[in-house]
């Protein structure tokens, strides 16, 4: 059987694709200098002379060199496939390639009229997957961003590579605060090991205290509180938070939340489909209605109003002695 040095990384998830490279990377042996035989290209900008070039190139003083080809589809048109193709069967065994294509996984009905989850650009169908189907020395790799009831175990399995454990509940208060963000659940997940020094299981109150921009559950009570029009309830609730948690704390969880209900609300505007959010990870399912409901309480240009003062207050807690925590207390009650 053929050695494999042709890698085709496909899907949604960066941060897993980060990963497996780094994994080729070791793989290749410690004689591989990637200083001296490690090429990075995009393709939204390399043309196929500069592709052709790259990979053709042999090793300096190695025995390997990696070239990897970022957004690798985006400047080959139609005429260029056989072309492109050709470049691909040049590369010599020494050289490994990557090609790295953004794709996203959609549920369609198969020819059986059942529901499958299949990739939105590169199907079976594809001229870039038959050909490396068809080739021995090629490997497709699927790296697509974990579904919502997955999150739980893809924490629990980062947090064991990462060399430690942590409790269930505390996987699930995790994914509230991240969502699919396989990235920052990863910068997560290791600051929490740290705090613990990797002695004990990471506990759901750990998360609470430590991560992410909006604390604990009960600023999502207080931001519904006055995303609903209960300012005076909100305002109350406010004033005990600050009690007990940094305002930095608050005024991130609150941006936050208005930067998500702009989105909403340009769908909205749009006559859009706010499944379309969900699909790109900015909602859960399960945040729809909600969301819905408190973004049409607002018209675009008040939103933007509320959300730029949310950065002005963030700049002055930085350059002047305002306090933020009266800052906000008093915003709240000028939202209606």
């Amino acid at each position: 059987m053929s050695p494999v040095h042709l890698h085709l990384l496909r899907g949604d998830d960066t941060f897993s694709i980060e990963q497996r490279i780094k994994t080729l990377i070791a793989a290749l042996g410690d004689d591989f200098d990637p200083a001296m035989n490690l090429s990075k290209l995009d393709g939204k900008t390399a043309s196929l002379e500069d592709i052709r070039t790259s990979v053709s190139t042999l090793p300096f003083f190695g025995s390997s060199r990696l070239v990897i080809l970022e957004s690798a589809l985006n400047r080959v048109d139609k005429g260029q496939h056989e072309k492109f193709l050709s470049i691909l069967d040049s590369l010599p065994p020494v050289n490994h390639l990557v090609l790295v294509v953004t794709d996203h996984p959609r549920w369609r009905k198969d020819p059986g009229g059942n529901w499958a989850r299949a990739w939105e650009t590169l199907t079976p169908a594809h001229w870039l997957i038959k050909a490396l189907s068809a080739n021995p020395c090629a490997e497709i790799i699927d790296e697509a961003l974990p579904a919502e009831r997955e999150m739980d175990r893809w924490i629990s399995n980062e947090v064991k590579r990462q060399g430690g454990v942590i409790g269930a509940d505390a996987a699930s208060e995790l994914v509230q605060h991240v969502g699919n963000d396989t990235s920052v659940a990863s910068q997560e997940i290791a600051k929490l090991l740290i705090y613990v020094d990797f002695k004990r299981p990471v506990s759901r109150q750990d998360v609470l205290e430590l991560v992410s921009e909006e604390g604990s559950v009960d600023v999502f009570k207080m931001l519904d509180l006055w995303l609903e029009g209960n300012l005076r309830e909100a305002q109350a609730m406010m004033h005990r938070l600050l009690d007990d948690q940094p305002a930095e704390v608050i005024l991130g969880a609150v941006i936050h939340r208005f930067r998500t209900l702009i989105q909403v609300r340009e769908v909205l505007d749009e006559r859009g489909d706010l499944r379309d959010l969900v699909n790109k990870r900015l909602l859960f399912g399960n945040q729809v209605d909600a969301y819905s409901r408190a973004a049409r309480r607002f018209p675009m240009a008040r939103m933007e109003e509320i959300y730029r003062r949310l950065l002005e207050i963030d700049i002055e807690s930085k350059t002047s002695q305002v306090d933020m925590a009266v800052n906000l207390e008093t915003l709240i009650l000028q939202v209606s």
